[in-house]
């Protein structure tokens, strides 16, 4: 790749495709995660790194379209670089390529450094913004990382669970990965199985760590031949921790 960022190759395992042999869309969100983690590493910030300075790297937004999921088996090629990097956040992209070189995905994410003791912003360093590279080009041009400001459509599913160990990450906190897992459960049968997903954006509000109650709410509504289906995932409070929406075709 031309731009200063990484780039890896990886085969499709069956543990991460689903019923229709298809990559889960929770699946692809953890590879372009790991790939973000990778990216780092090779600049020398890793996360012992990251826990020897008190800072982290905190997800705020995904947008990702899909133009078709890879399927089991299949050897794909994963692009990520950071399009800038100032202040306290930074954005980072995404390409994924088939075996025949044909893009297959395009994603953009924003993320927040903040310092790990105290929860709130810090400001990046003029050697990491240089180290990560600023001012390249996005995935996608002009992403707003825009979401719907209330539920839309037909309620069709609500769940209550606790968050358990195998939701949480290093930090103690729910994987940003898990909030997409536990929205997936609530897209109805009828369209997981019989349509393609399209677009996935996911917005995160809040934290959540082991043993706290979660709700989902998710709505369905069709829109511009597509289905739209959004979902709120919300603490014992009832205030949103973090919103899902995706588009299917």
């Amino acid at each position: 790749m031309d731009r200063m960022g990484h780039e890896e190759e990886m085969k499709i395992s069956y543990f991460q495709v689903d019923g229709n042999g298809r990559m889960a869309p929770a699946a692809l969100l953890a590879i372009l995660q790991e790939a973000a983690v990778s990216h780092s590493d090779a600049l020398g910030y890793t996360v012992d790194f990251m826990v020897e300075s008190q800072s982290v790297w905190a997800i705020v937004n995904w947008h990702i379209k899909t133009y078709r999921m890879p399927h089991q088996g299949e050897r794909i090629t994963v692009q990520t670089w950071s399009d800038q990097c100032r202040r306290i956040q930074a954005t980072r992209s995404f390409f994924l390529f088939d075996e025949q070189g044909h893009k297959i995905v395009d994603g953009a994410s924003r993320w927040i450094f903040m310092d790990f003791s105290t929860r709130k912003p810090r400001n990046v360093s003029e050697e990491m913004i240089q180290a990560y590279g600023a001012k390249q080009e996005s995935a996608i041009e002009n992403e707003k990382f825009s979401m719907p400001k209330e539920a839309d459509g037909e309620l069709v599913g609500t769940h209550r669970f606790t968050v358990a160990r195998r939701d949480t990450d290093t930090n103690g906190h729910a994987n940003n990965v898990k909030y997409l897992e536990w929205a997936m459960d609530d897209v109805p049968d009828e369209i997981y199985d019989e349509h393609q997903i399209g677009d996935i954006r996911v917005a995160y509000r809040k934290e959540c760590v082991r043993g706290d109650e979660v709700v989902t709410e998710t709505y369905c509504k069709h829109t511009e031949g597509m289905i739209e289906v959004l979902t709120f995932i919300k603490n014992a409070d009832d205030a949103v921790i973090a919103e899902v929406v995706t588009l299917w075709l």
